[in-house]
């Protein structure tokens, strides 16, 4: 984990020499299992993480479940980044969906950092901007009436977002019909319908909750 967050943490790679080491000293690493939760709702905001390997699910609902909100975290992304000097305490929940590993610092040591380090500041800014937009994208496209059409939607920000190519586009991650289900705002019964007519029109293949997306121009969003 140590060399992977060397290698792959952008955030090291634009500090000082002296912060750079800062960082280093007073980062952790852990490796849980599928199913543990990292925070709920509401708990301390007093660390941030990277997510070296595996999926992580973040999710929020209301008291009465009216309204429940679901998107995914996958590796080599930080988080969270909202509430960055503000936020005392997390707004929704964090929980693995594979056994992952991260690294972590306390929250107070990164926003020290940010202060005294302006391209780290720039960095986390640009982060912060790229999440907006992804929730922007999510609005446009998973807000149609149509459930049918926001499921299909969802796949293809599943795809660009998380996506890796090999001989074709697929999640290597095991993606679930429940989770695919809140991700849509639909049930799991027009979801199993849509992927099974997707199947049928060789536009996916999805066997043992592994999604592979055989005609991938299908999902391209318009930018």
């Amino acid at each position: 984990m140590r060399e992977y967050v060397k290698d792959n943490f952008d955030c090291l790679k634009v500090l000082t020499q002296e912060n750079r080491e800062r960082l280093e000293e007073n980062m952790y690493y852990r490796t849980f299992p599928k199913g543990q939760i990292l925070f709920n709702d509401g708990d301390l905001r007093d660390r941030i993480f990277v997510l070296c390997s595996g999926l992580i699910r973040i999710e929020k609902n209301d008291q009465t479940d009216s309204f429940f909100y679901t998107d995914f975290i996958s590796e080599g992304e930080l988080f969270p980044v909202n509430g960055l000097f503000e936020a005392a305490c997390h707004d929704f929940s964090a929980i693995a969906v594979t056994e992952i590993e991260v690294a972590y610092v306390a929250t107070a040591v990164l926003e020290q950092l940010m202060v005294a380090d302006r391209e780290l500041l720039k960095m986390i800014v640009k982060k912060q901007g790229r999440v907006l937009e992804q929730q922007v994208t999510r609005m446009q496209y998973c807000i149609t009436s149509s459930a049918h059409d926001r499921v299909i939607n969802t796949l293809a920000i599943l795809m660009k977002k998380h996506g890796k190519l090999d001989e074709s586009w697929y999640i290597p991650y095991p993606i679930m019909i429940n989770d695919l289900a809140k991700f849509s705002g639909t049930t799991r019964e027009t979801v199993s319908q849509v992927l099974k007519q997707l199947i049928k029109q060789k536009k996916i293949s999805y066997q043992y909750k592994e999604l592979i997306f055989i005609d991938d121009a299908f999902f391209q969003l318009d930018e």
